[in-house]
């Protein structure tokens, strides 16, 4: 074996194995929900494979009517484009949202649930609008109306005494949507910052939750009951629903009262 042929041969190794590394970790990175900084790996590899046969070929044009050169090449450049493509649209994952993003990622979500049930992460429950008018044009508000659950279950932050905007923001809702059932958590006590959907499809539970970072800005952090994290999502919103304070009956009234008198 001469200089060359050993050459060839290293290279071959080396291509195999850069090849099921990259193999394997894509197939790693496609799983998470996160984004992971070898997502930038990927890009690197696609760039370097789409420009390397480009200055070659530029450098020794005279060979590139060789057809197994050219042919080389042109499963190269579209190799690499397939790398990029393959990288924005599987690894490079978008999981920092606005309040206005997750409407048509959660109403999607929504509409294949059996509507027997569903739970609601809520917060302040300000995402369906902050003014009465604002929730009239919600998006996620009037889908959830539309689907008539035969029993919709919202855990939300307790309004305070003063605060108006939020009461009468929850009259609207026990008023318009049937069969709501709202159970409080004090947030100054314990602020979840989750926010997300759990329901079923054919029986099986499935679930779309958020951590709010910021004022109208979500994080995705679960999308699957199967996995140890959304089973345990299910169990906190189980937890939390059975310690949460039941609203009295004359508070509900006063919420509507306020929002029919808004």
């Amino acid at each position: 074996m001469n200089l060359q042929e050993l050459t060839s041969l290293l290279l071959s190794v080396a291509s195999i194995s850069i090849g099921a590394f990259f193999g394997a970790l894509g197939n790693k990175l496609s799983s998470e929900k996160d984004n992971s900084p070898w997502v930038l790996g990927f890009y690197i590899l696609g760039l370097i494979a789409l420009i390397v046969p480009v200055i070659l070929s530029i450098l020794y044009w005279q060979f590139v009517s060789n057809w197994l050169i050219s042919t080389s090449v042109a499963i190269s450049t579209i190799s690499a484009i397939l790398i990029i493509i393959y990288t924005k649209k599987v690894l490079d994952k978008k999981h920092i949202y606005d309040a206005g993003e997750l409407d048509p990622i959660i109403n999607k979500f929504t509409e294949i649930a059996d509507k027997n049930e569903i739970k609601l992460f809520g917060g302040d429950l300000n995402f369906f609008g902050e003014s009465v008018n604002q929730i009239n044009e919600n998006s996620q508000y009037v889908k959830l109306r539309s689907l008539s659950f035969k029993k919709v279950m919202i855990l939300c932050e307790q309004p305070k005494s003063n605060d108006v905007t939020t009461k009468i923001r929850y009259g609207k809702i026990i008023t318009e949507i049937e069969n709501v059932k709202l159970r409080f958590y004090d947030p100054e006590e314990a602020d979840l910052r989750i926010r997300g959907r759990i329901l079923k499809v054919n029986g099986v539970s499935k679930l779309l939750m958020f951590n709010k970072i910021e004022s109208k800005r979500y994080k995705a952090i679960e999308t699957d009951t199967a996995n140890s994290n959304g089973a345990l999502y299910n169990n906190i919103w189980d937890l939390v629903w059975s310690l949460g304070i039941q609203p009295e009956i004359e508070e509900l009234k006063n919420y509507q009262k306020l929002f029919r008198g808004s």
